[in-house]
């Protein structure tokens, strides 16, 4: 048995992507026999609670200094605990430096959680160009152990690591048995439901809106259920406001769903919708939503960008080029027009949920990589 501590800075639980993805392993893990712990330096009303033998604490507070509050409160829990594993899913050097620091004089191993390409890449400018150099050419070099999401993270990584670093590639996963709940009429009616982040167009909310145009435009009076929200408020207003220029009449906003209301929101969708655009964001990254959305068992319509065509084809879902919204439009249209056909493709794609995207069989990857340490 290892004792393992993850520590990210979101609140547990929540509907959030990367929270849903180590909590399926986590919850896979326990089932093997090991102890995990989740320690977010998050503020939420639930302060502790344990989900599927998984021990959650969110550390931080309502008042000023609260992530310097957490880390000492994380601190201390890592002092008194004994872990053999700190699985650090966090960008924060305020986290990272200080943690690292207890891991080498403790002898915990650390490691460290990456599902995109380091966000400081994605800023412009000399001086952040020379920021980022810094950061990602000293900032890896701290972890005995990567655990990455796709290969053009495992390539990328291998040279900004050190030599003794183990790095493991560890795909999407998603807890299966969420999902498998009976589908129920809802106060929709019938609709295409895309769940995420609404903030900039990573995954190309403004590409779906756009897609969502010619299906409304052509008269099919099935709705577009954006589920999710945004920390920046004026953000979720520009998307409003570019949804009223378009003078669209079916699309609502759920506003963000909390980890118990996902599944009836994904698994009662006619369609399941991801639009994401091309770029540097896109290429490292493989979205956990995608495990989610086959684990339903309904049609999928997703864009062909980084590791996505590896895995969903022509044959278990509808893949299209990126940004290309006109054709994204005709794939859901090609699924309302022939909706008995598209239910026997998703058939395959909820099978790739069930085999590859499985959290037990990622997990039990997981635990031999930790064994090897």
């Amino acid at each position: 048995m290892k004792k393992i501590a993850i520590i990210n800075t979101l609140p547990i639980p929540s509907g959030n992507a990367s929270v849903n993805r180590f909590l399926s392993y986590s919850k896979g893990l326990v089932e093997l026999g090991h102890q995990v712990t989740i320690l977010s330096s998050a503020q939420n009303d639930i302060a502790e609670i344990e989900l599927d033998g998984v021990k959650c604490y969110n550390l931080g507070t309502k008042y000023k200094f609260s992530l310097l509050i957490a880390l000492l409160r994380i601190l201390k829990n890592i002092l008194s605990s004994e872990y053999d594993f700190i699985i650090l899913v966090s960008n924060s050097l305020l986290l990272i430096y200080p943690i690292a620091l207890i891991s080498k004089i403790t002898g915990i191993k650390l490691l460290q959680e990456k599902s995109e390409f380091p966000f400081v890449l994605m800023k412009n400018g000399m001086i952040s160009k020379i920021k980022a150099a810094i950061y990602v050419n000293t900032t890896y070099r701290l972890f005995d152990g990567l655990i990455v999401m796709t290969k053009p993270l495992m390539k990328y990584f291998q040279y900004k690591v050190s030599s003794k670093c183990k790095m493991i590639e560890i795909p999407m996963t998603v807890d299966f048995s969420r999902f498998q709940i009976k589908k129920e009429k809802t106060n929709f009616g019938e609709y295409i439901a895309y769940c995420g982040n609404m903030s900039g167009n990573k995954d190309g909310i403004y590409n779906l809106i756009d897609s969502f145009y010619y299906i409304e435009k052509a008269r099919y009076s099935i709705k577009l259920l954006m589920i999710g929200g945004t920390n920046k408020e004026e953000e979720f207003d520009a998307i409003k406001k570019y949804v009223k220029e378009l003078d669209l009449k079916n699309v609502i906003f759920y506003g963000k769903a909390s980890r118990e209301e996902i599944p009836s929101l994904l698994v009662n969708a006619k369609i399941l919708a991801l639009a994401r655009p091309s770029g540097l964001q896109s290429s490292g990254g493989f979205p956990t939503k995608l495990g989610e959305y086959l684990s339903t068992g309904n049609p999928i319509v997703v864009t062909s960008v980084g590791d996505i065509p590896l895995y969903l084809n022509t044959v278990n879902s509808y893949i299209v080029r990126a940004d290309d919204n006109e054709a994204f439009a005709g794939q859901i249209k090609s699924i309302l027009d022939n909706y008995e056909e598209a239910m026997k493709k998703s058939v395959l794609g909820k099978k790739l949920a069930k085999t590859i995207f499985n959290s037990v069989v990622q997990a039990k990857r997981l635990s031999d990589y930790l064994n090897e340490f």
